[in-house]
């Protein structure tokens, strides 16, 4: 095959449901589940090795991979670098819950060639955190950061959230002061997004969430202030201290191929996209991808391009020149003759403005 791509094994087991998730995952501790999903996975990891294909970066998502037994990780770790020849020195990202037992955990990953965390803390307020069904308090944060770095890890990531049930600018701030206090060099910052199914959704009347000017400057704020903490936008939810970008999410943004194993996983192969099915049992059993139609597309480069702060260096058409000179479009559009990007503001009608320059592409 062609070059290196990026591999995600999706881990679909959790301790508990958070009520706002709609990524797939199942309530479970049990072992002989676990077993037999790392088995499947690794069956469907050495078809795809076996056809030639190699990798230089790989992601643990889910769910929640830090719930796994610290063996059982370690052997997935392991047989994945084997198998596609990961290079040393490649990022292999792990994301953690804070209230896994990570004591356990981290020592077995970073033993496995794990060297980047990214751990869901959501918020730095106690009663956010709650109502977002996070257990750990932000003391354990502070704890798992310590542990990572104990274990030789610098490349750690916090996620948080914006939007959530109760948030104020007030409590944001204490959020964003935490993250920068602790030093890590890489920010994931979400606003909520009420998914269908979720509980979150089904009981949407019913929270206290911020109104939406308000989310608006939650996100302008959020990005300010990292800025001047030296995190500096790389990407429409992505804040990093030079050199620390998200190198495999990059692959996603670039239009590039990765391979995704599990159930839920998405693929971008051959100009080909698929996926697995969201059901465990039916992996198991050895259920084939289902084909998502054909990917990158002129105009899937360039939404994809443009989530980034680089943004899009391709031609552009005169019907978008047009279109970004227009009067007050300086506050949505950064064009230097050369590449497009989104401001800041962009990002917040990104999905307006993208429908409208590809109607123009």
């Amino acid at each position: 095959m062609g070059a290196p791509v990026g591999l995600y094994v999706h881990v679909p087991f959790c301790a508990s449901k958070c009520p706002y998730c709609d990524f797939y995952s199942l309530r479970t501790h049990d072992s002989a589940f676990m077993e037999a999903y790392a088995a499947a996975a690794e069956q469907v990891m050495e078809q795809y090795a076996e056809a030639g294909l190699t990798a230089d970066s790989l992601y643990f998502g889910g769910g929640t991979p830090s719930v796994l037994p610290p063996e059982l990780f370690s052997r997935l770790s392991r047989r994945a670098i084997h198998l596609f020849s990961i290079p040393a020195h490649s990022e292999i990202t792990v994301e953690c819950n804070p209230s896994s037992d990570l004591e356990e955990f981290l020592p077995a990953a970073v033993s496995a060639g794990v060297n980047r965390i990214s751990l869901g803390m959501q918020s730095a307020v106690t009663s956010e955190r709650k109502k977002l069904g996070r257990r750990a308090d932000t003391e354990r944060v502070s704890q798992c950061i310590a542990l990572a770095r104990q274990e030789g890890v610098e490349n750690i990531s916090l996620d948080i959230m914006l939007g959530v049930p109760g948030q104020t600018m007030e409590s944001l701030q204490q959020t964003l002061q935490f993250c920068i206090d602790t030093g890590v060099p890489h920010i994931s910052a979400y606003m909520l997004k009420l998914e269908k199914e979720t509980f979150f959704f089904k009981n949407r009347e019913k929270l206290n969430l911020p109104p939406d000017d308000m989310v608006s400057d939650m996100y302008l704020f959020t990005v300010e202030t990292l800025r001047e903490a030296g995190l500096l936008q790389y990407e429409i939810s992505n804040f990093a201290r030079p050199g620390y970008e998200g190198r495999h999410n990059l692959k996603y943004w670039h239009c590039q191929e990765y391979l995704g194993v599990g159930p839920g996983a998405h693929s971008y192969l051959s100009g080909k996209r698929f996926f697995w099915p969201r059901n465990l049992d039916g992996f198991v059993a050895g259920e084939k991808p289902v084909s998502d139609g054909d990917g990158g597309s002129k105009e899937e480069q360039f939404m994809l391009a443009m989530r980034l702060t680089e943004g899009y260096s391709g031609f552009l058409t005169p019907a978008i020149q047009e279109y970004i000179a227009q009067p007050g479009m300086e506050q949505f559009f950064r064009y230097d003759g050369r590449s497009l990007s989104f401001t800041p503001r962009g990002f917040l009608l990104s999905n307006y403005l993208l429908s409208e320059l590809i109607g123009r592409l």
